[in-house]
């Protein structure tokens, strides 16, 4: 088991949120980097800060953002109880969105 701040298996808690459906991947956060840091390792997107379970995720374009936090928490309740948890969507992925065109093949700069 591998555990950072309060108990919480940060593995556990990886596997549960990238089973989400609305969750793409998690991220290491949009301004400063969000990590735990582990014994030869560090697991990005995952960390505890003054008590709160903090996790930083792309979505899945179309997805109502709110329900894609709810999804999440919904999904972690089980493994961390009663720590609250803070859902940052720091990215959204469009390449599930039939209009999407990358930018390079619109002719815009990339």
């Amino acid at each position: 088991m591998n555990e950072q701040g309060g108990g919480i298996d940060v593995d556990e808690v990886v596997r549960t949120v990238e089973d989400c459906p609305s969750v793409v991947r998690l991220v290491p956060g949009s301004s400063l980097e969000v990590a735990t840091y582990l014994p030869g390792r560090r697991v990005p997107g995952v960390r505890v800060h003054d008590g709160v379970l903090e996790v930083h995720v792309a979505a899945r374009y179309g997805q109502p953002l709110p329900e894609v936090a709810d999804e999440v928490r919904r999904a972690l309740a089980e493994v961390v109880g009663r720590h609250p948890v803070a859902v940052f969507i720091d990215d959204l992925d469009l390449e599930d969105d039939p209009e999407f065109e990358p930018a390079e093949e619109a002719g815009l700069p990339g």
